[in-house]
């Protein structure tokens, strides 16, 4: 495998870094680009939701704007005073030692998270990984972690770091954005969460952050180079991204989509909408702040379709989908609860 990338990018706009993601994923599994480590910074006030919520309203509003990740997990606001870095590679192994060739899904943030982990360390932060999708400081999360793999199997690794400012400020910023409370966060303070700037007791700048990043990850992939953005990746992440660029695409509502359940999970909650016909199922969408791989859940509401509202029926074809590791739906527990949730709906 070529030795992994480096690209830095100090002022990025949601839009390009979503088309510029979309492109390096397209790329790395053809071969066409090595693993990438793309370092950024996105300015202004921004919330960023996750693959799978349910959203319908504006883009922007009161000087706040919003996109939709490529990847799932919950609500955050990583724009001025935090910084991101985004891995994508060929698969969840490619550049892991070969112990880890079977890595299970539930494993990927523990692996990735370790170079963003190294360089918190350097700069003298006391951090942990328990878990789940945050890394903390003193039991206050301090990061953010989530991830995609699309259907041939890339990876896109992300991990949002609070620099100046943590989640604390989010259910304010939501208030702003949201009044009509459409989107749910959890309600942070200085308790729950926190940033560099409260750590260090200073706020380090972009390169020196960039930096210890950069050291990080060479050691957990064995080596890396950094470069610029070739002309075909700028072209990529500047050009308007149809599916990307029409506002915030993805889960909207569905009025034939009748029936809810509502369950809260490790991340925050998860719904199912159906449609149903009979006793069985004709059409489902789930929504929330679960972590899956795209093609995974499109099997899993596809395989659902036609089946019997029983407990048995909805965990086999739960366990069919993710049983395996070829696919994941994270942050929800014990499979059997998608089946629960499913039957609530019902």
């Amino acid at each position: 495998m070529a030795q992994p990338e480096i690209i830095c990018l100090p002022a990025v706009k949601p839009l390009e870094l979503l088309g510029l993601q979309s492109h390096l994923l397209d790329t790395v599994k053809g071969g066409g680009t090595a693993p990438v480590l793309l370092i950024f910074q996105i300015s202004g006030s921004v919330i960023s939701l996750g693959r799978y919520h349910l959203y319908s309203g504006p883009a922007s509003r009161c000087e706040i704007s919003a996109y939709r990740r490529l990847t799932g997990g919950r609500i955050i606001n990583p724009g001025a005073g935090w910084i991101g870095c985004a891995l994508i590679a060929p698969s969840r192994t490619a550049m892991l030692d070969e112990r880890d060739n079977k890595l299970r899904p539930e494993r990927v943030m523990n692996r990735y998270t370790r170079g963003a982990m190294a360089a918190l360390r350097a700069l003298g932060v006391d951090c942990f990984y328990p878990g789940r999708d945050a890394i903390t400081s003193s039991g206050r999360e301090l990061a953010m972690c989530t991830f995609e793999e699309d259907a041939a199997g890339a990876l896109l690794f992300e991990l949002f770091i609070a620099v100046e400012r943590g989640l604390e400020t989010l259910p304010f910023e939501m208030e702003r954005f949201d009044p009509d409370g459409a989107l749910a966060c959890r309600l942070y303070d200085a308790q729950t969460c926190t940033c560099l700037a409260r750590e260090l007791g200073r706020s380090p700048g972009f390169d020196e952050l960039a930096g210890h990043l950069e050291a990080g990850y060479r050691s957990l992939l064995r080596g890396t180079r950094r470069r610029e953005l070739t002309a075909a990746e700028a072209a990529a992440a500047s050009a308007p991204v149809s599916k990307l660029a029409r506002g915030l695409f993805g889960r909207q509502p569905d009025p034939s989509l009748s029936l809810t359940g509502r369950l809260g999970i490790q991340l925050g909650f998860i719904e199912a909408h159906l449609a149903p016909s009979e006793e069985r199922i004709e059409r489902i969408e789930f929504y929330g702040d679960f972590i899956a791989n795209s093609a995974g859940l499109t099997r899993f509401e596809q395989s659902l379709a036609g089946q019997r509202l029983d407990l048995m029926t909805l965990t086999s074809v739960a366990l069919q989908t993710y049983g395996d590791g070829s696919n994941f739906i994270l942050g929800c527990g014990d499979l059997s609860n998608l089946a629960r949730l499913i039957l609530k709906a019902s």
